[in-house]
């Protein structure tokens, strides 16, 4: 297993790497920091509220955007370890994030201890995971571009499949969609082993691009469609099999009479296209911003000594006047203060890094 990793101004991205193809992607943002909850952390925190309708508590992770949920049973109790524990509406607990926010839900919590005054709320841990990414270093230009790349391939809404044809993915509120297409594939002339074919590879790729995409919850892939019973089992051992080194949990259906295949798999973190884009689907303005420092970040070191002028949308714009992280300073001590960066009416994804 390989690993990318690469420190930017505002943004840490590390993938993992397996016999040459990427199959999982990590983004850690400054503005994390006291605004979301990350899968693995630790809080000591505050009861704001029990709602025993919906059988949970809502708790005040002191976090601007998030408030987090912590599953009741049926006996009103929390679980803690072996122990079910009442919990009280001001009572301080120590929680970790057990899933990060998605599809408009809050993170879900589990109780870690209790007997805290909970009066500041505040994270008192990280995941080992998200600690290494804060050691991380600014990679080389050719480790960047990859990590570039992959980004752009994570959030697109379609994927090729190899030797051929493509999958389109369609996350929605529900479940997550996804589309076998043999496109120009080539193939034999038994449709029935092409399509066999095709659909194994697509089980494949399809397991590698959620696991990439961070998708989880229901999943239903739509496969083209065999007529073979043999076929169709082998077609459903290959899922399974595509999902055996997943690291989040998976529950299978089975193959329907329409060819579609149903799973189900856990979401321990934020879907990237969540992360990176607003509900509309456009990049969100912050990663815009970021890519735009980068882009100042590689005219610099490309063009030696001379001043970097970037424009970007004034949403973009306004976006990093308001950031509460020190971008400035972190872009002035890896390029020095040789930069301008303006705003112009125009698309949001537009940016232009150019020397003068």
């Amino acid at each position: 297993m390989e690993t990318w990793v690469d420190a930017s101004v505002g943004e840490t991205r590390e993938a993992l790497v397996r016999q040459g193809r990427p199959v999982a992607l990590r983004v850690m943002r400054a503005s994390d920091d006291g605004r979301r909850a990350r899968w693995g952390e630790l809080y000591c925190v505050r009861v704001r509220e029990i709602d025993r309708r919906r059988r949970g508590a809502f708790i005040d992770l002191g976090l601007h955007d998030h408030q987090g949920f912590l599953p009741l049973g049926e006996d009103g109790r929390v679980r803690m370890r072996k122990e079910r524990v009442a919990l009280r509406e001001g009572q301080g607990v120590v929680v970790s994030v057990v899933r990060e926010a998605a599809r408009g839900k809050s993170p879900v919590l589990e109780l870690q201890e209790v007997g805290h005054d909970g009066e500041a709320p505040h994270r008192i841990g990280q995941h080992e995971c998200d600690e290494d990414l804060l050691l991380a270093k600014p990679a080389d230009a050719q480790m960047r571009a990859k990590l570039d790349a992959l980004s752009e391939d994570c959030l697109a809404r379609t994927a090729p499949i190899p030797g051929g044809g493509a999958l389109t993915i369609e996350p929605t509120a529900a479940l997550v969609a996804i589309d076998v297409d043999a496109g120009s594939r080539a193939g034999s002339g038994d449709p029935e082993r092409f399509a066999l074919d095709l659909n194994i590879a697509a089980a494949q790729e399809a397991a590698r691009q959620i696991r990439l995409r961070n998708l989880g919850g229901l999943i239903a892939i739509d496969f083209v469609s065999m007529r073979a019973k043999s076929h169709q089992k082998q077609l459903e051992d290959a899922v399974r099999e595509a999902f055996a080194g997943d690291p989040w949990s998976a529950q299978f259906g089975g193959l329907s009479r329409f060819g579609v295949f149903d799973l189900a798999r856990a979401q321990l973190r934020t879907p990237l296209h969540e992360q990176m884009r607003d509900g509309d689907g456009r990049l969100s303005a912050e990663t815009v911003a970021l890519m735009a420092l980068r882009a100042v970040e590689r005219e610099a070191r490309a063009q030696t000594g001379r001043q970097i002028v970037c424009t970007v949308a004034p949403d973009v714009k306004a976006w990093l006047d308001g950031a509460e992280f020190d971008w400035r300073g972190d872009l002035n001590s890896r390029v020095g203060m040789r930069w301008t960066l303006d705003a112009a009416p125009g698309s949001r994804e537009k940016i232009d890094a150019r020397a003068l």
